[in-house]
């Protein structure tokens, strides 16, 4: 039969809880001003805030786009350069248009190609 643990044994093979203490001295004092470091971070969260309205708008704009491509009954649409799919799996589209200057009707644009955000999601 097994020898089961004393107290003490079983005392110490739990964790200990962290201790309370005060406050570091280096904790209270709050970091001097730098300038271009601060700038930074308030130029980073500008162009963040941007960006993450621009993807609010990119999202409603595609969830428009799968409607209209449904209510025309359309799988894909190719006209002027504008190649809209729909990929079923995800329930998006993938959209690609050409700029005027381009030659070639095989080459992607490289900024729209491959993109895809499914329609009504949250990025």
């Amino acid at each position: 039969m097994a020898k089961r643990a004393s107290k003490a044994d079983r005392k110490l093979s739990t964790p200990d809880k962290p201790k309370r203490g005060r406050p570091r001295q280096q904790d209270l004092i709050e970091d001097r001003a730098i300038k271009p470091l601060e700038d930074a971070a308030n130029d980073y969260a500008e162009i963040r805030d941007e960006r993450m309205r621009l993807t609010e708008q990119e999202t409603g704009l595609k969830a428009k786009l799968l409607s209209l491509m449904k209510k025309y009954q359309k799988t894909t649409y190719d006209r002027d350069g504008i190649h809209v799919e729909i990929v079923h799996e995800e329930e998006t589209v993938k959209v690609r248009v050409k700029k005027p200057s381009e030659g070639g009707e095989d080459a992607p644009d490289d900024a729209d190609a491959g993109e895809q955000v499914a329609a009504g999601a949250e990025v």
